[in-house]
């Protein structure tokens, strides 16, 4: 083919040549010079080129040498490229990474078949450049291009399929992208596509699953319920008709409780029940079929926070309404030494770890029955109606840096302001003298939006139970965070501050230690359309094309003319050296 030239400015250069000639040329013009003898010449030769006679112009070897190693230099300084056609498209597969490619047929899962179908076609014939997508949640590559079996092979570790589900359309996105339109795709799942006419040329979807039936626990939860635990379970069964399974429940050292669950095709059923608060887990397991992953979730106690609180009002009348309504809340904690929220009446110092909540108001007569104005994006504000109440307070602007969350009218009923060590202090305006405000489930709501905001800012988890792939929030220290996670790998956060979310890429239990202190919170495998496996199959669509039309790709040819100019210009250095260059 007919390269094209990057650099054509360099063409310039021919100027070059008809100096050379020139060079050549004129070399045996000579003036006439009469001499009395040749006698002491030590070549007596006639000048070929001197006198009125015309010659023929003869050049010798190395001209010609030198004028084709300088055409190609030149050609060679213009940076020819041209395209050579390939053999081979490279390849792009993507993997699904879903665990249920994970649910088994006579023993054998569709991760296994799929492994060993990519095992075949790389040792059946010569592998193309291979680049492997992992198609989970949200699609990622796994590191550069790969050329055998033995580096493919390397990569699979990292195909655990344990993602909460599969995003393959916007994996073959991805892998397009990263072929450049040109590189054939190859997809291995255990489900059909969406659309089973597949009309990329360049796509071949295979599956290798199996449609059968599978019972799954869908949702679990663990929460709060005064001096026990309120635990559901919802059990599904993806099944073409009715079907019975067994559930075992085991609570920390007890024995298993055992129960039948009957259920029609596609047919969910909710268990609620209590356990005691003080279970260290609850462990609930369904009789084993094709999917174990769904079969079995472990739900620790909830977090039980509570707010140290102590109460410093003069006012008893106050006092006693504050502490009535903090127990009414259920996040007050018992002791009050250390404490983490101090209500008071006057600005005091407080200690390096609490917020303090003025209480200002006594003698205010200035009653405002609305209309109120709230921050409902404030956490303070949540659930606050505040709908035909009273409230007494005295007429007041807002102090420099508080931010009001409740106001009637300018005068702010509820300011919050942000110290330089991160404390929050609250400003409440409130006269209960002549007010209807406590009388309302208005007040007991908003001394448990304190409570709840001041026990998110703590450090430690948000939760102890989640699903798989969410992420799990930590308020950190500022001390080194250790995650170890159920398969045992280690992940070291130094020195982190704020918040940290975790990532929760396997089932089972993690352990994180902050300094000292460890926690625990529990992952599960729950998503009702991975265990859905009615759709799965066995079979594949698409295939690509072999029109044809050959995959080009742009190759410098440089060093080809390069490579010559130097042969050239070796050879004229030799016939120079033995002086058979002037013949």
């Amino acid at each position: 083919m007919i390269p094209f030239l990057t650099y054509p400015l360099a063409m310039l250069a021919l100027a070059t040549v008809p100096a050379l000639a020139a060079i050549y040329i004129l070399r045996n013009r000579y003036r006439r010079k009469q001499v009395s003898s040749l006698l002491l010449w030590r070549f007596q030769v006639q000048s070929k080129a001197g006198g009125a006679k015309v010659h023929r112009l003869q050049l010798p070897l190395i001209f010609f040498l030198e004028l084709l190693a300088l055409l190609l230099l030149v050609v060679a300084a213009t940076g020819p490229h041209w395209q050579l056609p390939q053999s081979q498209r490279p390849l792009i597969v993507v993997l699904d990474d879903s665990f249920s490619m994970r649910a088994t047929k006579d023993g054998i899962s569709a991760q296994t078949s799929a492994h060993d179908f990519l095992e075949k076609l790389f040792r059946q014939q010569p592998p193309p450049n291979t680049r492997l997508v992992l198609a989970g949640t949200e699609p990622r590559s796994l590191g550069a291009s790969v050329k055998n079996w033995r580096e493919v092979e390397n990569l699979l570790p990292q195909w655990k399929c344990w993602s909460p589900g599969a995003a393959i359309d916007s994996a073959i996105t991805l892998a397009t992208e990263l072929g450049k339109q040109q590189a054939n795709l190859l997809v291995l799942t255990d489900h059909k596509p969406a659309d089973e006419k597949i009309s990329n040329p360049r796509l071949e979807w295979r599956a290798f699953g199996s449609a059968q039936d599978n019972f799954a626990i869908v949702n679990a939860s663990r929460t709060v319920f005064g001096e026990q635990d309120r635990c559901l379970l919802e059990i599904a069964n993806f099944s073409g008709g009715a079907r019975t399974t067994k559930l075992l429940v085991q609570t920390g050292s007890n024995a298993p409780q055992s129960s039948v669950i009957s259920l029609g095709a596609h047919e969910n059923q909710r268990l609620v029940f209590n356990i005691a608060f003080s279970a260290p887990s609850l462990h609930a397991v369904l009789e084993k079929d094709s999917l174990a992953e769904d079969n079995e979730v472990q739900l620790l106690p909830p977090i039980r926070k509570r707010v140290r609180v102590q109460v410093a009002l003069t006012n008893e009348n106050s006092s006693t309404l504050v502490s009535r309504t903090l127990e009414a809340t259920g996040l007050r904690a018992a002791i009050s030494e250390n404490p983490e929220l101090v209500i008071h009446e006057t600005d005091t110092v407080t200690s390096s770890n609490s917020w303090s909540l003025r209480w200002s108001g006594d003698g205010a007569t200035n009653a405002y029955t609305g209309p109120f104005i709230l921050d409902n994006s404030h956490p303070l504000a949540a659930g606050v109606a505040l709908e035909g109440i009273v409230w007494a307070a005295a007429s007041a602007t807002n102090s420099p840096g508080d931010v009001p969350v409740i106001l009637a009218g300018n005068v702010p009923l509820l300011s919050v302001r942000e110290d330089v060590a991160g404390r929050r202090h609250l400003t409440l305006n409130f006269n209960p003298a002549l007010s209807t405000l406590q009388n309302t489930p208005d007040l007991p709501i908003i001394f448990f939006n304190i409570l709840q905001w001041r026990i998110a800012e703590m450090p430690g988890l948000k939760e102890s139970n989640t699903r798989l792939g969410a992420e799990v929030i930590l308020k950190t220290t500022g001390e080194t965070v250790t995650v170890t996670q159920p398969d045992g790998e280690k992940k070291v956060f130094p020195k982190t501050g704020g918040e940290l979310a975790l990532e929760t890429p396997v089932p089972g239990i993690y352990s994180v230690a902050t300094g000292v202190v460890t926690n625990l919170f529990s992952v599960n495998a729950m998503t009702a359309d991975e265990s859905d496996l009615s759709a799965n199959a066995t079979s594949q669509w698409g295939q690509w094309s072999e029109d044809t039309q050959r995959r080009l790709e742009e190759a410098s040819a440089v060093w080809i003319f390069g490579l010559l100019a130097a042969a050239l210009l070796a050879t004229h250095l030799y016939l120079i050296a033995s002086g058979k260059g002037a013949k």
